[in-house]
């Protein structure tokens, strides 16, 4: 969403700067496809053995997140109304 919307205005102000930023932006999505489908179609590397992962950092962020988005401390509160404020 950001990207369409950054290339739209840049579009309204600049056309002729929208075409270099439009290629460039599919050039970093074909990279990132690239990226992703050797990670997951590719051929594995390293070591066999499993992993002993934990779910605790991922569970701690996820909790977190969630409650940001019940409750949020008035101090941060704050802070976010100031910069919304600078920002207009």
């Amino acid at each position: 969403m950001s990207e369409f919307l950054v290339v739209t205005s840049t579009f309204a102000r600049q056309p002729l700067l929208a075409i270099p930023l439009v290629l460039g932006i599919l050039i970093a999505l074909g990279a990132l496809f690239l990226r992703l489908g050797s990670m997951a179609f590719g051929t594995p590397r390293g070591s066999a053995e499993p992993i002993n992962a934990s779910y605790v950092p991922m569970l701690a962020h996820f909790f977190i997140v969630l409650l940001a988005g019940f409750w949020l401390p008035p101090p941060i509160v704050e802070w976010f109304r100031h910069v919304a404020g600078m920002l207009g």
